[in-house]
């Protein structure tokens, strides 16, 4: 949006560089938003190697291998931390001219598309003026504003979000180092109640003051429980020891491994559409629908979504200034993210529900080792291209 002309401004909650909940991956398509915004060159310098294969590792049965995607433009696979990703977008962002309010805390939204809106935010008197809101605050408890009329005050914490299919789940993630994992793989499976991802994601290149740097490959572990489990077991330590004990693919990618840091956590998770675009409020990533991290889909929907919507901006850029309805610029904006996103929602959503029941998984495996072109079909349905190249 800077790019095209706007005058773009970001209130962001927190300091960053810094840690938060995340998979950590990126699929070729996300690297290729990376690419157009000119940070690509810069963040492969920092992230893990290219991903060429996904390891499949259920609690019971046979384990798979796939081969992942190269992209038209040559960009593969890659895992990188979120404290360097999100640190150097920010600095790209503010080089093209955006103005950086860090940290602050938005309180209220207020206005609607005809009135154009006034943002108030921690710390300051009056509030910001602006033509147009993009929210991107991840959470779904802060994105049912479809409802709100011109005039109507959003307070920042308002509940009320749709849930679909296994909604509520806790998410955890932990980085580690001196994991038995090939550097080109990245590996996803699950337990009764749990499923999780592990990839390299860099190794002692670091954002500044982003926390400890350690001089060995660095990996990342991020894992999605439900409730009961979590209440069962009492603490993400204990259940990281239940998936190394249950899942043997896992078992025997950890069974050395050692923490860099400590868990972190966050949640609830709740998948699915949430709202895209309401009276001039235009939401991206988990604001606009939240996929299961199991995929390893939401940082790429997240860029894809960011792309999307400054592309249908900078198409209406010249209606915009002669004072075009918004609505116009919101409906395609939500067409256009439906069309190119919803299938990656509803997959990932029943591949969770696979792998985190046992008896499924075990049947699912093996229908795959029968049929391995299916395989190749359900990583085209999680939004990626690939084909099985082994299956054990």
């Amino acid at each position: 949006m800077a790019r095209s002309g706007l005058d773009v401004c970001v209130l962001e909650q927190k300091n960053f560089p810094r840690q938060k909940v995340c998979g950590e991956f990126i699929s070729p398509a996300g690297w290729s938003v990376l690419a157009d915004l000119n940070v690509a060159s810069r963040l492969h310098a920092m992230a893990g190697p290219a991903l060429k294969y996904v390891a499949v590792y259920p609690e019971w049965g046979l384990e798979l291998r796939g081969a992942l995607p190269v992209h038209a433009d040559g960009h593969c696979a890659r895992a990188i931390g979120r404290d360097v990703l999100d640190f150097i977008l920010l600095q790209r962002a503010a080089k093209l001219g955006v103005a950086i309010f860090q940290p602050v805390h938005v309180s209220q939204v207020r206005g609607g598309a005809r009135t154009g809106f006034e943002i108030f935010y921690g710390g300051s008197p009056r509030p910001l003026r602006a033509r147009m809101v993009v929210l991107a605050h991840g959470s779904p408890r802060l994105g049912a504003m479809n409802s709100l009329s011109p005039g109507t005050v959003h307070t920042v914490g308002r509940p009320d979000a749709p849930h679909s299919g296994i909604a509520g789940c806790l998410c955890f993630k932990i980085h580690l180092e001196n994991v038995h994992l090939p550097d080109d793989t990245i590996a996803i499976g699950g337990v009764e109640g749990l499923y999780a991802g592990l990839v390299r994601t860099g190794g002692s290149g670091s954002a500044p003051n982003a926390g400890p740097v350690t001089c060995m490959p660095r990996y990342n572990l991020a894992f999605v429980v439900e409730r009961r489990l979590l209440r069962q077991y009492g603490s993400a330590a204990e259940l990281y020891g239940y998936l190394q004990e249950h899942n043997n693919g896992f078992g025997r990618c950890l069974r050395h491994a050692r923490p860099i840091g400590d868990f972190l956590a966050c949640g609830p998770m709740e998948p699915g559409v949430r709202q895209i675009y309401a009276d001039g409020r235009f939401f991206v990533g988990n604001a606009a629908g939240e996929v299961h991290a199991l995929i390893g889909e939401g940082l790429t929907l997240a860029l894809d979504a960011g792309q999307l919507l400054g592309r249908v901006i900078s198409e209406h850029r010249t209606a915009l200034a002669g004072g075009e309805d918004l609505t116009v610029i919101g409906e395609a904006y939500r067409d256009r993210w439906l069309d190119q996103f919803g299938s990656r929602l509803h997959w990932g959503n029943v591949f969770s529900q696979v792998l985190m029941q046992p008896m499924l998984s075990a049947l699912a495996t093996a229908y795959l080792h029968a049929f391995p072109d299916i395989f190749s079909m359900c990583l085209r349905w999680s939004g990626k291209q690939a084909g099985v190249v082994n299956v054990r």
